[in-house]
């Protein structure tokens, strides 16, 4: 399948997903797309599915009930139906999906977005899948490629984590990274490394910050750096500005977000090691290990080994 016009490189993801989409095999498989908002998972897995006549349900944050009659709505509409499925419960909604590809058919991508907010309202979801994807059920159910994808990255850690319902069930487990330095440029348009660098300090790789969140305004030359800044970041009637504190508060996870905004600030400081950033806060440097574990893991921080001195 070749990639949907106007997608920004992901060729690596892309490549992945239509290897999962295309496997000839006869039973149900899964697949977990992970990674922070704004990246373009959506758009890929949207993409996918519009490229190989697959469904696509983005769920919202609703009651379980709501969530069955969304999608039994979706799926009635994917078939051509007039009249919505009624679910009672999932497990019925759940027969009725993976029943989507008949045995012996092509493969059929079923792609479930935002699944984090239809596991919290039903907490027992992630187990009917895996029975849907046991061995029994594979044997008497068709080719559909099963697609979990969600933002909230300490949940979709948790899916095929440890004891898990889903462990040991996926065949893809693919992470939408931010772009790095050298794709943020390009697909800002950018040619001067220096404006490159200072542009990337400030909002990093995610490509919707280029596109929704400044409608394509980007800093014409050094000179123009600041004045952008002051259009777009530090402008209290632009989205980025209030980006920050949001970040932290998508993540459902993070109890004590006072703490993990405190490790930022001391990062944001020049405080590079874990000793600065706990003299920074005043804390015991063995109080941070796991705030810096969760923010490593969401992709807010990065540990690098320095090359030259003594490991961070």
């Amino acid at each position: 399948m070749d990639k949907p016009a106007g997608m920004f490189d992901r060729d690596f993801e892309w490549s992945e997903l239509v290897r999962f989409a295309s496997y000839e095999g006869p039973e149900a498989t899964l697949g977990v797309v992970s990674g922070r908002r704004r990246q373009g998972k959506t758009f890929l897995l949207d993409g996918l599915c519009r490229m190989g006549g697959g469904f696509f349900f983005a769920a919202s944050e609703a009651t379980e009930a709501e969530s069955l009659r969304q999608f039994g709505v979706a799926l009635a509409r994917y078939e051509g139906q007039r009249v919505p499925y009624r679910f009672a419960h999932w497990e019925e909604a759940v027969e009725t999906m993976m029943g989507l590809a008949a045995p012996g058919a092509r493969p059929l991508v079923v792609v479930l977005d935002e699944f984090p907010f239809l596991a919290r309202a039903s907490p027992e979801l992630p187990s009917l899948l895996q029975r849907a994807l046991g061995p029994q059920a594979r044997h008497e159910g068709g080719p559909v490629r099963l697609l979990l994808c969600g933002s909230a990255l300490s949940f979709m850690g948790s899916l095929l984590a440890g004891t898990a319902p889903l462990r040991g069930r996926a065949s893809l487990e693919l992470v939408v990274p931010t772009l790095d330095f050298r794709l943020a440029a390009r697909f800002w348009g950018i040619a001067d490394p220096r404006l490159a660098l200072l542009v990337n300090s400030v909002l990093g790789g995610t490509p919707a910050y280029g596109r929704e969140f400044v409608l394509g305004d980007a800093p014409a030359d050094l000179a123009d750096f600041g004045p952008w800044v002051l259009r777009n970041v530090l402008n209290p009637g632009r989205p980025l500005f209030r980006e920050a504190r949001f970040l932290l508060a998508e993540e459902p996870d993070l109890r004590d977000t006072a703490l993990y905004h405190g490790v930022l600030a001391a990062i944001a400081q020049g405080n590079q090691t874990r000793g600065g950033i706990a003299g920074f806060l005043e804390r015991k440097s063995t109080d941070l290990g796991h705030a810096l574990t969760v923010l490593e893991d969401t992709g807010m921080i990065t540990r690098e080994p320095d090359a030259f001195g003594a490991s961070p």
